[in-house]
């Protein structure tokens, strides 16, 4: 029995990964307030996952990978759709997906080339993706029923684009590093 409920995590996780295309549905259809529930009831069950893998120890090996997978497809779909809709700049959609990309497609190469890349989540990044949902939250609220003040659509581009290049250089400076620290090589 134990077995089964350790598989709890995992189920929530690919539950919030079912949910991304009803999500994509109700953004495109511009039905923003389903959509946005949809985003909730995602959020709820990243949130519960995670307290249950920690509180539990009911980590897996498969849960450690879908877990920021299942996020960052629910993020890039967001920004995908609002950008299709034309809420979002689609040269920010191709920052923030473009980003997500480089460090998925380096950590992959560094595994396979290297070996087991053991990536930390900086300061810098979890603020990024903080201020990524934040904005595809606030503005799916706008669209929905919360009208938001001009500063925000004037400042959220900027402080993205700046949060994804920094964040961006640390994960690639982490895989710079790790693979001198492999290769022997010390020094700056």
């Amino acid at each position: 029995m134990t077995e089964y409920l350790r598989q709890i995590p995992n189920a929530l996780t690919l539950l919030r990964i079912a949910l991304v295309v009803p999500f994509a549905v109700m953004v495109l259809r511009e039905e923003f307030v389903a959509a946005l529930v949809l985003l909730f009831i995602a959020g709820f069950t990243d949130g519960l996952d995670g307290f249950l893998a920690r509180y539990f120890h009911w980590r897996t090996p498969f849960g450690s990978i879908a877990d920021p997978v299942a996020d960052k497809i629910l993020l890039v779909t967001t920004y995908v759709c609002l950008g299709l809709l034309e809420q979002i700049a689609w040269w920010l959609v191709a920052v923030v997906v473009g980003r997500d990309v480089i460090i998925f497609s380096c950590a992959i190469t560094y595994w396979f080339v290297v070996g087991r890349y053991e990536g930390k989540p900086t300061l810098v990044s979890k603020l990024c993706t903080f201020c990524q949902i934040v904005v595809g939250i606030g503005i799916l609220a706008h669209l929905a029923f919360l009208p938001l003040p001009t500063w925000f659509f004037l400042g959220y581009p900027w402080l993205l684009l700046v949060l994804c290049v920094v964040s961006l250089g640390q994960y690639l400076k982490m895989g710079y590093d790790g693979y001198r620290t492999r290769q022997g090589v010390s020094g700056d």
